[in-house]
C-alpha cells in the first residue's frame, strides 16, 4: 500500500512538474514577443521620422516639433502592445501556425495607426503630424512585425525539434480517423503536438493502435488518465467514441480539470479541407469549406502559379515553336496529345503535353497509333506521372521513338505546354499529379481529396526521395492537407536541384 502510494504522489509530481514546464516555456515565448513587438513599434515609428523628417531624403518643409514625434513613439509602445493583446496576437492558439496571425499582426499595426491619427485629429491646434510619417510609420511597423513574427515561428519551430511549446494529447477514438491524426502530428515535429495513447470504447487496454501507440484506457477514466501522462490536451474524435462518452467529456469540458478539450469534426481521413466554425445566434456550427485553400492562401498560390507561368511562358515561346517544328519534320501526326484531365471540383479540362510516343510504345503500343487523348471512361490510360515516364523513356523497348521525343521525356520537357493549362487557371505550378478522365487508380474517397486543389505541374512526385513517405499517393496527400506557400517553394527549389544534379551527372546508357 506504502509503494503504491509513492508511485502516485511521484506519478502526482511528475505530472505537475510538466505542466509547469509547459505553462512556464509559453510564458517565455510570449514574454519575448512582448519585448520584440515593443521593438518593432519604437524602430518602425522612429524609422518614420528619420526618413520622412530628419534625413532629408525626401522633401519635407513644414515645421516639426521633434519633441512631439518622440513623445508619440514612446505613447505608442504600451498603446499598441494593449491592441495586440485584444487582437490575440499573444493568445496560443493564434500562434506558430498559419497565415492568421500575419492576418493579425497587420490588422493590429492598422489598429495602432488609427489610434494615432483620432489623437493628432482632437489635439490638431496643439500639434501637427506628418501624413508621410503616419504612411511610412504603418507600412514599416507592418512589414518589421510580420518579419519579427515569422523569424520568431522560425525559432520557436527550432525548439520545438528539441521538445519544447509541445503538448502532450491523448486522442479520445482509436478509429482510423483518430489515428490518422496521430499520424499527421507525429510526422510533422513542429506541429507542438506529441501524442501519447489512445482512450477507447471498443478496443481493449493495451491494444496496439498506430506507430508504437496504444489504447491506455477507457474515456470514463479520462481524468485519471491525464493525470497519469501528464497529458495538456484531449482531441475527441467525435464519431469515434459513444455517444454517452462524448456527453460526459464535453460536460467535463468546462470544468478546471488541468487540460483542453479539442473537437475533431471526425472526416480528416475523409476529406482535406478545413472547416470555420460559425455562431448562427449562438449556435456554433461547422462550415466546410469547399476547397483547401481559401482567401489569403488562393492570392499566394495565384501569385506564385502566374509570378512564374507568365515569364517562363514568355522566355519558352522561342523554344515551344522549335520543338514543335521538330516534331512535325521528325514524324507524321499531331504536334501535341490532348487529355481529359480532373481539375479542381472535379471540373473537366483539356491538358496539353508534346506527343510522347515513347511512353506509348513502352507499354506494347504501335508507334503509328497511340492510344486516343480522349479515352472513354471504360478503356482506362496510364495517368501522367512523370517519374514513370521518364523510366519509360529510359528503359523502354530498344529506345523508340525520335530522338526528339526521347530527349523531351527524358527530361521532363514535354509538359511544358501546361504552363498555357496554368495561365487559364486550371492547373498550378506545383501540386498533385493530375489524373486523366477514366484512368484507373485513386478510390473515390481519396480522388476527391486531390481534387481540392489544382493539379501541378510538378509536384511531390518528382521529389520523392526528398519526402520520408515511399508512397506517392501518401506524399501528395500530405502535400495537400499540409500546404504553405514555403512548401511550393521548397518542391521548386529541390526540382530545380534535382534537374541541376541529372544534367550534370547524367545516367549511363544501359547496353541492349
Amino acid at each position: 500500500m506504502e509503494f503504491h502510494s509513492t508511485n502516485k504522489a511521484r506519478t502526482a509530481f511528475e505530472t505537475a512538474t510538466s505542466r509547469l514546464t509547459y505553462d512556464r516555456q509559453w510564458a517565455i515565448l510570449i514574454g519575448a514577443l512582448l519585448i520584440l513587438d515593443a521593438l518593432v513599434v519604437y524602430g518602425s515609428l522612429s524609422l518614420a521620422y528619420i526618413v520622412r523628417i530628419s534625413s532629408g531624403l525626401l522633401a519635407y518643409s513644414s515645421t516639426h516639433d521633434p519633441v512631439a514625434y518622440r513623445w508619440f513613439t514612446v505613447a505608442s509602445i504600451p498603446v499598441w502592445l494593449a491592441i495586440f493583446a485584444l487582437l490575440g496576437l499573444y493568445r496560443r492558439d493564434n500562434l506558430l501556425g498559419g497565415l492568421h496571425e500575419y492576418q493579425q499582426a497587420l490588422g493590429a499595426c492598422t489598429s495602432g495607426i488609427i489610434v494615432i491619427i483620432m489623437v493628432t485629429f482632437f489635439w490638431r491646434d496643439e500639434v501637427q503630424i506628418s501624413r508621410g510619417w503616419l504612411l511610412l510609420a504603418w507600412g514599416l511597423s507592418c512589414f518589421l512585425l510580420v518579419a519579427e513574427r515569422f523569424l520568431a515561428r522560425r525559432a520557436a519551430y527550432l525548439l520545438r525539434r528539441r521538445g519544447w511549446l509541445t503538448a502532450r494529447v491523448l486522442i479520445a477514438g482509436a478509429t482510423d480517423q483518430g489515428c490518422a491524426i496521430a499520424r499527421q502530428w507525429l510526422r510533422n515535429p513542429t506541429s507542438g503536438m506529441a501524442v501519447v495513447g489512445f482512450v477507447d470504447d471498443f478496443k481493449p487496454v493495451g491494444a496496439p493502435v498506430a506507430d508504437g501507440l496504444q489504447v491506455l484506457g477507457r474515456p470514463s477514466a479520462l481524468d485519471t488518465l491525464v493525470r497519469q501522462t501528464g497529458a495538456h490536451e484531449v482531441v475527441v474524435v467525435s464519431n469515434a467514441v459513444a455517444w454517452e462518452t462524448f456527453e460526459e467529456i464535453i460536460a467535463r469540458a468546462t470544468a478546471r480539470n488541468g487540460y483542453t478539450v479539442r473537437l475533431s469534426p471526425g472526416y480528416y481521413e475523409t476529406l482535406a479541407t478545413g472547416v470555420v466554425v460559425t455562431n448562427k445566434t449562438f449556435v456554433p456550427l461547422f462550415t466546410v469549406d469547399q476547397a483547401r485553400l481559401v482567401g489569403v492562401d488562393t492570392l499566394l498560390k495565384r501569385l506564385l502559379d502566374y509570378g512564374l507561368s507568365v515569364p517562363l511562358t514568355l522566355l519558352a515561346a522561342p523554344f515551344l515553336a522549335l520543338m514543335a517544328l521538330g516534331l512535325r519534320l521528325s514524324r507524321p501526326g499531331p504536334v501535341l496529345d490532348r487529355y481529359a484531365a480532373v481539375g479542381q471540383g472535379g471540373a473537366v479540362f483539356t491538358m496539353y503535353k508534346f506527343c510522347d510516343s515513347v511512353a506509348w510504345a513502352a507499354d506494347g503500343e504501335s508507334l503509328s497509333s497511340p492510344p486516343p487523348p480522349f479515352p472513354p471512361r471504360e478503356e482506362p490510360v496510364p495517368s501522367l506521372r512523370s517519374g514513370q515516364a521518364l523510366s519509360l523513356s529510359k528503359e523502354g523497348p530498344g529506345g523508340s521513338g525520335s530522338w526528339l521525343e526521347r530527349f523531351l521525356a527524358r527530361s521532363g520537357l514535354d509538359k511544358l505546354p501546361q504552363l498555357f493549362n496554368v495561365l487559364a487557371g486550371q492547373m498550378s505550378i506545383v501540386g498533385p499529379r493530375p489524373r486523366v478522365l477514366g484512368a484507373a487508380g485513386d478510390e473515390p474517397r481519396t480522388a476527391a481529396n486531390f481534387q481540392t486543389v489544382r493539379p501541378g505541374i510538378i509536384g511531390p512526385w518528382v521529389v520523392s526521395a526528398a519526402w520520408a513517405s515511399g508512397d506517392e499517393a501518401q506524399d501528395e496527400l500530405y502535400y495537400v492537407r499540409n500546404w504553405t506557400i514555403w512548401l511550393d517553394l521548397q518542391i521548386l527549389i529541390q526540382t530545380i536541384l534535382s534537374l541541376v544534379a541529372s544534367a550534370l551527372h547524367p545516367p549511363a546508357r544501359r547496353r541492349a
